[in-house]
């Protein structure tokens, strides 16, 4: 813009320079030369208010845009960090199958087994299925232990009174990939004792695998951080934990929704694996 400018004066300086009027002698053109830069010194320098305006501007704009990106970016690295929890946990399953057989036959996913008990017995059966058919094929970096929250200490917040609380988890076990994942696998087999004293399964075996993306020591939220993984021995199936109900119920169901009337929000991943493993703008990001 500037060069535009005094385009009309480098034209006279030109124009002045092949004129067959009388030479100007060395000192009248250096003159001209002189002032003309000293314009152009004056003009390409900005003033203090004119540096103040645009760093206002751009401070605007940026409190404006950054918190979105800062979110669609958390957003991004939230679902690839599922995705590869999941995945892992699959992979582990599938080579796990390929030496005990399928899982179906796995006696301690049968609904039989009362892990109803803490006893000494019930651990040790535990400790052997949790470390054989499940750490043995996945990249562990730290043990936590079974039933001991303290190497691998984790907290949660609910999405509703903001309290925090140790996560919970009976009859399992907590460890800690090589990518910072904290696991925590409860070996769950849903058995109800009536007021008789009669046992009944609801359910076939099944493990409820929490995942917890920022590995131990922070503050998640189901939904942000923590996510729920369902393994069922007898659908033979690995999934985030509501796959398979439409997304009505994913989103608003009363106990398990990922809704704020919910402080265990455990169909979320669910949701974000039916909505194509992105996370749209309905979904509840807090």
């Amino acid at each position: 813009m500037i060069f535009f400018q005094y385009l009309p004066l480098t034209f006279i300086l030109i124009r002045a320079r092949k004129s067959n009027s009388p030479k100007r002698t060395n000192s009248s053109k250096l003159s001209l030369i002189f002032t003309f830069h000293t314009l152009l010194k004056k003009k390409a320098a900005f003033t203090l208010a004119e540096v103040l305006i645009t760093l206002g501007i751009i401070g605007v704009v940026a409190a404006i845009t950054l918190p979105t990106l800062i979110t669609k970016h958390q957003k991004h690295v939230t679902v690839n960090r599922l995705k590869k929890a999941v995945s892992s946990f699959e992979q582990a399953i599938t080579r796990a199958q390929a030496d005990y057989g399928d899982m179906s036959g796995w006696t301690f996913l049968q609904s039989g087994t009362d892990l109803s008990t803490d006893s000494d017995s019930v651990k040790a059966e535990r400790e052997i299925f949790i470390k054989n058919y499940i750490m043995k094929y996945m990249q562990i970096s730290k043990d936590c232990g079974l039933d001991n929250v303290n190497k691998c200490q984790t907290y949660m917040t609910t999405s509703l009174d903001k309290s925090s609380f140790k996560l919970n988890i009976n009859y399992g076990r907590m460890f800690i990939t090589s990518d910072g994942t904290l696991y925590s696998i409860i070996v769950d087999n849903n058995i109800v004792t009536d007021d008789n004293g009669h046992q009944t399964p609801v359910t076939s075996g099944h493990l409820l695998v929490t995942v917890d993306l920022n590995g131990a020591g922070g503050t998640n939220v189901y939904g942000r951080d923590l996510f729920i993984i369902d393994v069922s021995s007898a659908n033979k199936k690995i999934a985030l934990y509501g796959a398979g109900r439409d997304r009505e119920t994913l989103k608003n169901n009363s106990a398990w929704g990922c809704n704020s009337r919910t402080s265990k929000r455990y169909y979320c991943g669910a949701l974000i694996q039916q909505d194509g493993w992105q996370i749209k703008e309905d979904y509840l990001w807090r």
